[in-house]
């Protein structure tokens, strides 16, 4: 089991944890990059997100321990398909996840029906943000052992993607570099 649920689900079984916390407070004070001027961290963190979709070895390099510190093996780690529905990018960060990552496999299990308009370009033609259903991603691998899955991307926008990968599957979680706000 993820180190992190552990530790959670000890807090919860603590008596002495505080059980009126609210988890919430520091959404609402989240001012997006459009509104602010990034710190250094900020702008370090998109110019890596950015260079995985080519991807870069140094981007890889950055990006995979960070994210392979999240996880626990063994699991599946599944590369989640670019709007076009290459799945190179993504492949190529889940490559460098199992190598950090003991007992990780690799399993391309979706994939999409047609290409879809990234967010970007949707955003800048004043489109609303595509529905799980409009992501056209579809289940393309057979049997997988029940471990825990996790859909390797390099940024979440809006988490559509990751359940159309979810509602395919049939479980699973979403594993990214950072999330754009």
């Amino acid at each position: 089991m993820n180190a992190n649920v552990n530790r959670l689900a000890e807090r919860l079984i603590d008596l002495t944890f505080p059980r009126a916390v609210n988890f919430d407070n520091y959404v609402a004070k989240y001012v997006p990059l459009r509104y602010r001027t990034p710190s250094p961290d900020e702008l370090g963190t998109r110019t890596t997100a950015q260079d995985l979709k080519i991807p870069t070895d140094a981007a890889i390099q950055i990006a995979a321990p960070a994210m392979a510190a999240l996880i626990d093996g063994p699991c599946w780690l599944v590369p989640v398909p670019a709007s076009n529905g290459n799945l190179t990018a993504n492949l190529a960060l889940a490559r460098a996840i199992a190598e950090v990552v003991p007992g990780a496999r690799i399993k391309c299990a979706v994939g999409r029906v047609h290409p879809v308009d990234p967010s970007h370009t949707r955003l800048l033609r004043g489109l609303p943000r595509l529905t799980v259903d409009q992501h056209a991603i579809v289940r393309i691998a057979g049997f997988m052992q029940p471990w825990p899955v996790y859909f390797v991307d390099n940024v979440i926008t809006t988490g559509t993607t990751v359940a159309a990968c979810r509602r395919a599957l049939g479980w699973g979680t979403g594993l990214a570099y950072t999330v754009a706000l």
